[in-house]
């Protein structure tokens, strides 16, 4: 049975153990050397044939019964957590339909879905939208990979429900080696942080749909009786429900009751995804009645979309009232170089930030931006040279996950939003914002600048996702970016010398006019912006130690 899916491998999948070994060779001086790896050999247990026994109840939606239909597990396989807890590893292939909206031409054709006045409105599509009913096969991806402790004793009791971005079924794949005396573990997101997941005991349920940006195969069959046969479900909260209800029926079977919470992690498109559970009205509903998600957290939402916006007779209903009440914690990230084809992706995602402020919810929601990377960090960087050039946010989502479980378990509101603009992290007498973007220790003290459009990528879409780095080497002109502009690292308007590092950290502020740049200062630098991080609860403690480890060892060439 296996066989028959193994072709489905995403070109994901296939980057990433290449970029991974790229990152652990840069990264092996300051990984212990003597610990064991977590992902010890797996034990394999033969597959079972169906998992139709924890399909949920088909939902009526009008006059349309619909729901998962099908559930096969192609594989059951043991891994272990940091901790060295053993984890069952389910790969479900899941068959269904669901009820929904589609569009025929214009903007966002080929998104089926159940929240038409945000996919479509707010995509500018404002022409016919057609009812039907939309099935997706397991034999084409749709599924999920579940991992569940192999004992209760080791689950916290709560399930992450999570989803990839765009481009169809980006899958965890195998687990990277991770130590448990480590300081930092790098590369989280090569798994798409469920490493960090399971280590915190959750249970987790990452989700594969049909998610291509343009078409899909999800085959739609309208009232009228038209067949769409290329759409997707990238953004559907009726599909995400079911999902959802599947994992909760197995984690009661096998764990022995239901989660106590359930949190949404989404990248890109999954972000999208969960913006629309959390914004449309009765979405974030589960199929067992209780709410589906009780927090979001959201990483980098797909063209900043979708907006906290729904209009009803040219008035904004979204949010007024007691409707507010419905609201849970959601955390937004935004990757501040990110700005995407069409130039106003970062713009839309302060705007979700400042109108969600305006609707009376800024205590229920954070926007943190996050400078000197685009959309993919290293751990999800597609070329191999790109991975050292990148930032690693796995550090920053540590902390993310264990904020957003604070602040719906106990009530412990995170940290101010962080932005470059003031009116979204407030502003100071000068009109400078008083809660800038979040730099790591690398782009507070930088050997040189991160820039988007890396050369090897040309003008491709992946081009304006990904990042690439030039150092302040106070020799060689400024470098042309993939697009041929020149990236301006010394931030005045034309084209000239690199600056030396001492020059960029005089210009910066971080050393006095004349005064030397060399060794101690870096790694002082490094060392003082990963512990007010640490501090701010942005960064984990072992992060400290493994900032000054590294930059020590990037600091041997530089003047004492």
């Amino acid at each position: 049975m296996a066989g028959a899916f193994a072709s489905h491998t995403t070109p994901a999948e296939k980057f990433l153990p290449s970029a991974a070994a790229g990152a652990i060779v840069l990264l092996a001086a300051v990984w212990p050397q003597s610990t064991e790896a977590q992902s010890r050999a797996s034990t394999a247990e033969p597959s079972l044939a169906s998992c139709g026994e924890f399909l949920p109840p088909r939902q009526q939606v009008g006059n349309k019964l619909v729901g998962p239909d099908e559930c096969l597990i192609i594989s059951d396989d043991i891994v272990f957590n940091l901790k060295g807890k053993p984890f069952r590893r389910l790969e479900l292939r899941i068959s269904g339909t669901v009820a929904g909206f589609a569009v025929k031409q214009g903007q966002r054709v080929g998104y089926f879905n159940d929240a038409p006045e945000l996919v479509f409105t707010q995509s500018g599509n404002n022409g016919p939208r057609f009812a039907g009913v939309g099935r997706y096969e397991g034999a084409t991806g749709h599924g999920m990979s579940l991992f569940l402790p192999l004992n209760a004793a080791d689950w916290n009791g709560k399930l992450f429900v999570t989803a990839h971005g765009a481009g169809p079924y980006g899958g965890v794949g195998a687990l990277i080696p991770r130590h448990a005396d480590a300081d930092f573990n790098p590369l989280a997101n090569v798994n798409r942080y469920v490493g960090l997941m399971i280590d915190r005991g959750y249970a987790v349920a990452h989700t594969l749909r049909s998610s291509s940006i343009i078409g899909g195969d999800v085959v739609v069959t309208l009232d009228d009786g038209t067949v769409l046969a290329k759409n997707n479900v990238s953004s559907h909260a009726g599909f995400i429900a079911g999902f959802t209800g599947i994992a909760e029926n197995i984690v009661r079977q096998r764990l022995g009751h239901d989660s106590q919470r359930r949190y949404f992690y989404g990248f890109s498109a999954g972000s999208m995804m969960g913006r629309h559970v959390q914004y449309q009205p009765g979405a974030n509903k589960g199929l067992d009645g209780r709410r589906l998600f009780d927090g979001f957290l959201l990483d980098d939402a797909g063209g900043g979309m979708w907006l906290p916006i729904l209009k009803v007779d040219g008035r904004d209903v979204l949010f007024a009232g007691r409707d507010a009440e419905r609201f849970v914690p959601q955390i937004d990230l935004s990757h501040a170089l990110y700005l995407g084809d069409t130039g106003d992706f970062l713009k839309l995602k302060r705007e979700n930030a400042r109108l969600l402020v305006q609707k009376g919810l800024g205590d229920r929601h954070r926007m943190y931006e996050i400078r000197g990377v685009s959309h993919f960090d290293a751990g999800q960087t597609s070329l191999p040279d790109l991975v050292p050039e990148t930032l690693d946010l796995g550090g920053l989502m540590e902390s993310f996950i264990d904020m957003l479980d604070r602040w719906v378990e106990k009530g412990i509101a995170p940290p101010p939003a962080r932005s470059d603009v003031p009116e979204i992290a407030g502003s100071e007498h000068d009109g400078e914002s008083h809660n800038p973007a979040i730099a790591l220790p690398e782009v507070a003290c930088p050997l040189g600048e991160r820039f988007v459009f890396p050369p090897a990528h040309g003008v491709s879409r992946r081009s304006f996702q990904e990042t690439a780095f030039a150092a302040f080497d106070g020799t060689n002109l400024e470098p042309l970016d993939g697009h041929g502009g020149f990236v301006d690292m010394n931030h005045n308007g034309m084209r000239d010398r690199r600056e030396t590092i001492r020059e960029a950290w005089a210009r910066l502020g971080l050393i006095k006019p004349g005064e030397p740049f060399g060794r101690r200062a870096y790694v002082a630098c490094i060392a003082i912006a990963a512990a007010k991080l640490v501090s701010e609860g942005f960064l984990p403690p072992g992060l400290i130690a493994w900032y000054v480890k590294r930059a020590e060892l990037e600091a041997g060439d530089l003047a004492q």
